[in-house]
């Protein structure tokens, strides 16, 4: 049965309504008009009174997925929704981020205070000045530039602070709460709360004392704990190991740590190292074992804020249990597992009379996360020099030779030809690509020339530096130039499941 929101004149969310004949006739005499398609919510344009009945939140806590459901004190559901977060983006993002930050100190800021200090005499001898930086131990080698005293021992943290990727998660939560009080009279919640004990979850009888035991004691090297974490074959196949691989070479800074080695066999270490693509499987099947609680990981940390943060939302009606107690619930009323199915028992949970709960019908709402905004104004910055000769054909690619570089340096070429080859060269700037910066973004809400409402979730093609299909959240494609912007993103939406 269709449900319809209601707002009133002032914007007061009140009781869902079931009555959808009424409704029509409201919206037809003018009494009401309509403020959002999904979910399907109407306000009022007359006063009545403001009234409304408890309705207590569920809500199933996760990192890719999260469950929320809202009843009523006799078990009847009025709203149900599961939330697709974008919190595997987020590492992603900051790594770029990184990225960017690091060529801009290495390609613009040092260079431009190696300038400075030469045209104010303040660059170091020849022979390299050995100064002691506060916080450090041993002297730091100054080659060019005198090293100011070092800025970074003055940040600290504050009390509660989170990575990118837990908070990101936390406001997640909490925006989903807030959303749905904006067409819910929310009285109550509950939260599922499960503190996850990860050495626990590998060896269900530990003892208190073996926690502080990790995965490399009593290990020789980290070798021995990569055998004992493979069983003693490759990482692809059942053969014996023959070579522990650097996931990430040591010539990109990569570690020795457990993490970044891998055990393998003749055959796939030989593949590995001849053939990007397998070295690509191997960078994504170790990222899987190195992740292996990682979802749960990022629960434990925001669990506590979040319990915090919705107690202060609903001071007096906040309410957790426990993922046992809602796997008991789950069972003795025959109900699947889900998420949003899983957020229903944990809102039926704390009801006094529970006979009337049962297997809830129909699909869920689907609510997603969108990235708002990308500040990213520069798509690629094309900062290698090529070098051409009079033909117009590119002999050489950079002064000194880059990482992973295959085509010549100008130093290379410098070697093989005589200084009147060299002379002759010329160096084509290369323009900067840049992104489209009024571009619709994904969570928008577009139309095509059918009428057809729906939630853009990426791009499809582009010739002439122009989109040629819209995908929605339906997986349906929808032709660019006949679609019309209705809607920028807002962040945290409601789309439909096809």
């Amino acid at each position: 049965m269709a449900t319809v929101y209601v707002l009133s004149r002032s914007g007061k969310p009140l009781m869902p309504t079931t009555r959808c004949g009424h409704v029509r006739i409201l919206l037809k005499e003018k009494k009401a008009r309509v403020v959002e398609r999904c979910p399907f919510t109407i306000q009022l344009t007359y006063e009545t009174e403001e009234q409304t009945q408890p309705l207590i939140l569920g809500i199933d806590p996760g990192r890719t997925n999260i469950g929320a459901s809202t009843v009523t004190e006799e078990g009847e559901i009025v709203f149900i929704a599961q939330l697709v977060t974008r919190n595997k983006d987020v590492p992603k993002l900051m790594k770029e981020r990184k990225q960017f930050r690091m060529t801009h100190r290495r390609l613009k800021r040092r260079n431009k205070r190696q300038r400075r200090a030469k045209a104010a005499g303040t660059t170091s001898p020849k022979e390299a000045i050995e100064r002691v930086l506060p916080g450090c131990e041993e002297p730091i080698h100054c080659k060019g530039i005198r090293n100011k005293e070092a800025r970074f021992n003055n940040r600290v943290r504050p009390a509660g602070w989170l990575t990118p990727t837990a908070n990101h998660l936390l406001l997640t939560h909490i925006n989903m709460v807030k959303k749905m009080q904006k067409v819910l009279p929310i009285t109550d919640v509950v939260l599922e709360v499960n503190r996850f004990a990860f050495m626990q979850l590998d060896n269900p009888h530990i003892q208190r004392w073996q926690y502080q035991r990790g995965p490399l004691y009593g290990k020789g090297n980290v070798e021995e704990a990569v055998f004992d974490m493979q069983d003693g074959h490759c990482i692809f196949c059942e053969k014996a190991i023959d070579h522990y691989h650097h996931v990430n070479p040591r010539h990109r800074n990569g570690s020795e740590t457990l993490e970044n080695r891998a055990g393998l066999c003749k055959e796939h270490h030989f593949l590995v190292h001849t053939e990007e693509a397998w070295g690509k499987k191997l960078a994504a099947k170790k990222a899987g074992m190195n992740k292996k609680y990682h979802a749960l990981s990022v629960l434990n940390q925001i669990i506590p804020q979040l319990t915090d943060e919705l107690a202060k939302l609903f001071p007096g009606h906040f309410f957790v249990t426990t993922g046992k107690d809602t796997a008991g619930f789950r069972e003795d009323h025959g109900i699947a597992k889900n998420h949003h199915l899983d957020a229903y028992c944990i809102a039926c949970s704390v009801l006094k009379d529970t006979s009337k709960v049962e297997q809830p019908m129909g699909a869920p709402h689907l609510m997603m996360q969108f990235r708002r905004h990308d500040r990213q104004a520069c798509h690629k910055s094309n900062i290698a020099r090529k070098y051409y000769d009079t033909d117009g054909k590119m002999v050489a690619t950079n002064r000194h030779k880059a990482m992973e570089q295959k085509s010549d340096s100008l130093e290379e070429y410098r070697n093989t030809h005589s200084e009147a080859d060299v002379s002759i060269l010329t160096v084509k700037s290369q323009l900067p690509q840049y992104k489209d910066l009024a571009r619709v973004m994904p969570g928008s809400l577009l139309t095509d020339n059918s009428r057809h409402t729906f939630t853009l979730l990426r791009s499809d093609g582009k010739h002439n530096g122009r989109v040629d299909y819209f995908v929605s959240t339906q997986g349906e494609k929808h032709l660019a130039k006949k679609c019309i912007l209705l809607q920028k993103n807002q962040g945290l939406i409601f789309a439909k499941i096809g």
